[in-house]
């Protein structure tokens, strides 16, 4: 049985769903609630209006709903906005739902072939990690570039730091063109808004690489009144990297940019962009950032990681394998200077079923595979 009133479940020709009942559904989040909402509706809302059927569901109260409707970037296909209005897009949907149904049915097929023959699995496993490995020697070699500005909406300042050759260089006033001039060498570039310190600095990235340095998200909601801490880069600086004062105050850095103290103002945005390549590599080596907060001890996604990029894990995997030690940096952000001066050999155990791993050290303590700073393969070179 079809709607008869429902633009939308009629051209999809399904009953009209129940906020009530999707939302016990495993499979359910944020965004799909609120495509069963414009369902239910059949015509468009305010991402409002969507928040207060989530509570009158029991879903999540009103204002900690319109929150995280919010953030789940509810202007996607199948769903469009226009204005303040949210509006469902059918045959967006229908060829969403059809092209799913396709690509299960293909995966099952692809799935059943394989469970009967384990050399096809074997070989399938095997040529992709090859696959993956290649890339992850393409991506080692890619120029990086870390940039720094002040102000941000205007740069007098910036400072440029090359990931590869850990090398710092600080720009001031007209000298900020030729910095400009110089990214042209890189292929990838990473920083706070990266896009809109860009545009300032009038440089196109055309197909580069761009790395956002900045919170992965917003806010996050820290207990059941609907309280939320405000994410910044400073405080996953100071949660993965331990480093408790990761950047200059700004007033301070405006005094000494209007009293030309260049030479202070240099050795602090340098400062500030060592932290912002700490969080960088950290990011690479575990693919996310740690929030740490009170009670809070959260990983965030590190949106400047491609996925065949050796991490922890990856070398984890490789040390077992080969049966060698890892050498490794614990705790807080390695110096600049000497990177490996707190090193320490580590030895990687394994369950018999090989899924679940972990780090031991010489003296048989377990370590905290979160608090890894550097990692590389013992006697191996480079910075990990």
């Amino acid at each position: 049985m079809t709607s008869t009133t429902n633009p939308y479940c009629d051209v999809l020709g399904i009953q009209v769903p129940n906020v009530e009942v999707a939302k016990e559904s495993r499979e359910t989040n944020n965004f799909s609630l609120l495509i069963v909402v414009l369902l239910e509706r059949g015509e468009p809302v305010t991402l409002q209006e969507a928040a207060e059927r989530f509570d009158e569901a029991g879903v999540a109260p009103a204002a900690r709903a319109l929150a995280s409707l919010k953030r789940c970037k509810p202007g996607r296909s199948p769903i469009y906005r226009d204005g303040d209005l949210y509006a469902l897009d059918p045959h967006d949907a229908l060829r969403s739902a059809r092209q799913a149904v396709v690509d299960r049915i293909e995966a099952i097929r692809r799935s059943a072939h394989m469970r009967t023959d384990p050399a096809v699995v074997a070989a399938n496993r095997l040529h992709f990690r090859r696959k993956r490995e290649a890339h992850a020697k393409e991506l080692s070699r890619v120029r990086r570039v870390l940039l720094h500005a002040f102000p941000t909406n205007r740069p007098e300042a910036l400072v440029l730091l090359d990931v590869a050759e850990r090398q710092i260089c600080s720009f001031v006033g007209d000298e900020i063109a030729s910095a400009v001039e110089s990214l042209a060498a890189y292929e990838i570039i990473a920083a706070i808004d990266v896009r809109r310190l860009l545009r300032t600095l009038d440089f196109d990235p055309g197909e580069r690489r761009l790395g956002e340095l900045g919170p992965p998200q917003k806010t996050m909601t820290i207990d059941k009144r609907g309280r939320k801490l405000k994410i910044t880069t400073s405080l996953l600086v100071q949660g993965s990297c331990g480093i408790s004062r990761p950047f200059g105050d700004q007033k301070r850095l405006r005094e000494y940019l209007r009293d030309g103290s260049l030479t202070k103002l240099r050795r602090r945005l340098e400062a500030d962009a060592k932290s912002l390549y700490a969080i960088y590599q950290y990011g690479r080596l575990h693919g996310s950032v740690r929030l740490r907060w009170g009670f809070l001890d959260e990983r965030l996604r590190a949106p400047w990681v491609h996925r065949d990029e050796v991490r922890l894990h990856n070398l984890m995997d490789q040390a077992h394998e080969l049966g060698v030690p890892l050498e490794v940096v614990v705790g807080s952000a390695p110096g600049w200077t000497d990177p490996w001066s707190r090193m320490q050999q580590v030895h990687v155990k394994k369950e018999r079923d090989g899924w679940r791993s972990w780090l031991v050290s010489t003296d048989g303590w377990l370590i905290d595979e979160d608090e890894v700073q550097l990692a590389r393969l013992a006697g191996a070179s480079g910075a990990g």
